[in-house]
């Protein structure tokens, strides 16, 4: 039976997905949980729009989907990059699953260089993107990226993940077309490897896409081994959830875990979530190896700023403190990216 709708023996509990269960889900969608969100948390009255304006100046959103796309986006890089600099934040960067983004990136700088000069904006934001390796592996596409300004990321295969179709039930050994990041045999591919070695070399980020645990646990090895700064991308997201334990072991081995605005917020694209992991996560996790970034774009979702700005009112109306949000939102990301820190 897929794992989906298993019934797990140690528990007898049926779960939705990998660790939600079918009670959680009664509980969450109980016809008293909403009462008991508002009257049962006293930090919740604390919370009101604006509380995180002084959170997300010099925030950094490493993971934005822009129009035009595959998929259709809701805004394009420069509305967003607009948003983000009348929030006062640092900086954005902008992923697509398939190609280079790097160039598009530069030329919203200049807009913005632009409109701060002529008055049209006060704060000047920062704007980068990087490449995504959907359509394989490829070293040299990899070499001829990284001369690209505004480059700071890379981005391992998504929906041609083979450890996301692996974890997907889809067999991907018989279908084909995945991208493999390790052999059968647990090692890292050549070419996954020379381009990780690449990336460090170069000082920019590798976001390690839609795999598994099987896959993610000798990516994060060869990483620590060769200095190249990683995160998780969203992995409570049932898309590619892990657990946990799986989560720490990783942290540990130098990834940062990528808390993202879903699960968080649920939506119409995943509603059957439980919000609660985020927090559980960034508190057993630790928060100097969480960070957020939206993974918004999508057109049934808010957009990527004012999503960020829900974000940060439910961490701080559910108790992860002030401190522990900023680290969050402003300086792991920024690390991630390879930006000089902000004192203060």
């Amino acid at each position: 039976m897929c794992d989906e709708h298993s019934v797990h023996a140690e528990s007898g509990e049926a779960k939705v997905g990998r660790t939600l269960s079918v009670e959680r889900v009664r509980q969450l969608n109980s016809r008293t949980y909403f009462y008991e969100m508002l009257k049962d948390n006293p930090q919740l009255t604390a919370i009101y729009p604006g509380i995180e304006d002084e959170l997300l100046a010099g925030a950094t959103d490493h993971h934005i989907h822009a129009y035009p796309d595959f998929v259709h986006r809701s805004q394009d890089m420069l509305q967003i990059a607009v948003d983000a600099s009348r929030a006062r934040m640092r900086a954005v960067a902008f992923k697509d699953h398939w190609h280079l983004t790097a160039g598009a990136a530069y030329l919203v700088q200049q807009q913005i260089d632009e409109m701060v000069k002529d008055g049209r904006l006060e704060h000047r934001v920062e704007v980068y993107g990087g490449l995504g390796l959907n359509l394989g592996i490829n070293p040299e596409a990899v070499e001829i990226g990284l001369k690209y300004p505004n480059f700071k990321c890379i981005w391992f295969p998504t929906f041609k993940s083979f450890g996301w179709a692996r974890s997907a039930g889809l067999e991907p050994e018989k279908k084909g077309g995945y991208v493999r990041l390790v052999g059968p045999s647990g090692a890292v591919l050549p070419e996954v490897r020379q381009v990780m070695e690449m990336a460090a070399e170069a000082g920019v980020a590798v976001a390690l896409g839609h795999t598994d645990f099987e896959e993610l646990l000798p990516l994060c090895t060869l990483a620590k081994e060769v200095g190249l700064r990683t995160v998780l991308d969203h992995p409570l997201l049932e898309l590619n959830k892990l657990l946990i334990e799986e989560m720490v072991t990783l942290a540990d081995l130098g990834a940062y875990v990528g808390t993202y605005c879903q699960p968080m917020i649920p939506s119409l694209y995943q509603p059957v979530q439980d919000p609660m992991e985020t927090v559980e996560a960034i508190r057993r996790v630790g928060a100097a190896r969480c960070l957020v970034g939206s993974d918004f774009g999508q057109v049934l979702h808010l957009d990527s700023v004012d999503g960020l700005r829900v974000f940060v009112r439910a961490l701080l109306g559910f108790g992860i403190p002030a401190d522990e949000v900023r680290t969050i939102v402003r300086d792991n990301p920024a690390k991630l990216l390879g930006l000089d820190p902000i004192s203060g």
